[in-house]
C-alpha cells in the first residue's frame, strides 16, 4: 500500500457539494483537537478530543476539500468522529476511488508552484489568547515571546502577524512550500516587523518558517517587501473600527454579533471575509480573506475588497458561542 503525506491529500480539487468516501490508513494526532460527529454543525458531545501522539484508524475522508478525516476513537460513545487534517498526519493513506487517486497525483505539483495564487489569507493573532489557550503549556514554554508575556517582560495589547498566505482554491490549505529560501531581512525591515511579529524580538525561526511555507509561493515580492506588506495589512486591521473595538475590551467578553455589525458598517460584504478563531471561546486568531491584488491600507474596506458569499463550513476552531473573551497579556 502506498504511503501519502497528508498535505498531498489536501491538495485536491474541491467538489460542488459535500460528500465523503471510504478511506483507510492511520491518523496520528500532533495536537489536541476537537473530534466532531458533524464538522459542518460543529457538534461534539462529550466533548471528545484527539490526543497528541495517539494513533487512530481512518475510516473516511471529506471529498469536498479533502480537509476532514473521519477516524475511529475506541472507548468513546459514538466513536466515528471527524477531525481536521492539520491536527496531525496520515500514514498508509489509501482511497478507494481511482479517480481520486489520479487527481491527487496530478495536483501535487500545482500546489507547490509559485505565482499561481488566486487570493490571500491574512492571519492576525491575538497573542495573549494564542499563548495562553491555543498552545498547550509545553509548546507555550518553547516560544520565547510567550515566556516573556507570562513573566511580564513583554506586554502585547494589539494584533500581531501570524502570516500572509497566498491561496490557490484547488489546493485547499496546502498551497505552500514552493521554494527553499531563508529570509535575509534588512535591519530597517526588522525594526518595522518586530513589534508586529514578536517572535522576531528573540529569534527569526517563526518568520523563516512563514516565508518558506507561504512567502515563497508569491513572486511579486522579495522577503523584505513581503513582510512589510504583511505588517501594513495587520496594522490596517488593528486600527480599523473592529480592531479598535476588540482592543478596547481587553479582559472582557464581546458579542460575536456586535463584531459582525461593525464589519457590516465597514463594508456590507465584510463579514464574508472573516473567520474568528477561538479556543474554549477565547479569541486567539482572526483569518481574513483577501483578493489576489489586495492593497494594504489605508482602510479595511479597501484591504478586503468586495467579497463573495461564504460557501464553506465553519473553519476548524471558529468561535461558536455568542460571547468571545479577549484575553489580557500576562498572568
Amino acid at each position: 500500500m502506498k504511503k501519502f503525506a497528508l498535505p498531498l491529500l489536501l491538495c485536491l480539487l474541491t467538489g460542488a457539494t459535500w460528500a465523503s468516501q471510504p478511506a483507510s490508513g492511520t491518523f496520528v494526532a500532533s495536537q489536541r483537537c476537537e473530534a466532531y460527529l458533524s464538522f459542518r454543525k460543529q457538534t461534539n458531545p462529550g466533548p471528545t478530543k484527539a490526543e497528541p501522539g495517539r494513533e487512530y484508524r481512518i475510516r473516511e475522508i471529506d471529498e469536498r476539500d479533502y480537509h476532514w478525516l473521519r477516524i475511529e476513537m475506541p472507548g468513546v460513545a459514538e466513536p466515528l468522529r471527524w477531525v481536521p487534517g492539520d491536527c496531525g498526519s496520515a500514514r498508509d493513506m489509501d482511497l478507494t476511488k481511482p479517480a481520486a487517486r489520479e487527481t491527487r497525483q496530478s495536483s501535487a505539483g500545482v500546489c507547490q508552484t509559485p505565482g499561481l495564487q488566486d487570493s490571500y489569507v491574512l492571519a492576525v493573532t491575538w497573542q495573549p489568547g494564542f499563548c495562553e489557550y491555543k498552545l498547550d503549556k509545553s509548546k507555550s514554554k518553547q516560544k520565547p515571546e510567550c515566556r516573556a508575556m507570562d513573566s511580564g517582560e513583554l506586554n502585547i495589547a494589539h494584533f500581531t502577524l501570524h502570516g500572509l498566505w497566498p491561496n490557490k482554491k484547488e489546493c485547499g490549505k496546502n498551497y505552500g512550500n514552493c521554494a527553499k529560501s531563508d529570509i535575509q531581512l534588512s535591519e530597517e525591515t526588522l525594526s518595522l516587523v518586530k513589534p508586529w511579529m514578536p517572535n522576531f524580538q528573540f529569534e527569526n525561526n517563526f518568520g523563516n518558517y512563514e516565508w518558506q511555507k507561504h512567502g515563497t509561493c508569491q513572486t511579486e515580492m522579495d522577503d523584505d517587501a513581503y513582510f512589510r506588506k504583511a505588517v501594513t495589512a495587520v496594522r490596517t486591521f488593528n486600527d480599523s473600527e473592529v480592531g479598535q473595538y476588540i482592543r478596547a475590551n481587553i479582559g472582557k467578553s464581546v458579542e460575536r454579533r456586535e463584531l459582525l455589525e461593525i464589519l457590516k458598517r465597514t463594508h456590507p460584504d465584510a463579514p464574508n471575509s472573516f473567520s474568528f478563531l477561538c479556543t474554549d471561546n477565547r479569541l486567539h486568531e482572526i483569518q481574513i480573506r483577501l483578493p489576489a491584488n489586495f492593497r494594504e491600507g489605508p482602510s479595511l474596506a479597501g484591504l478586503i475588497g468586495p467579497q463573495p458569499p461564504k460557501t464553506h463550513s465553519a473553519a476548524p476552531g471558529e468561535c461558536s458561542q455568542e460571547r468571545i473573551l479577549i484575553e489580557k497579556s500576562g498572568r
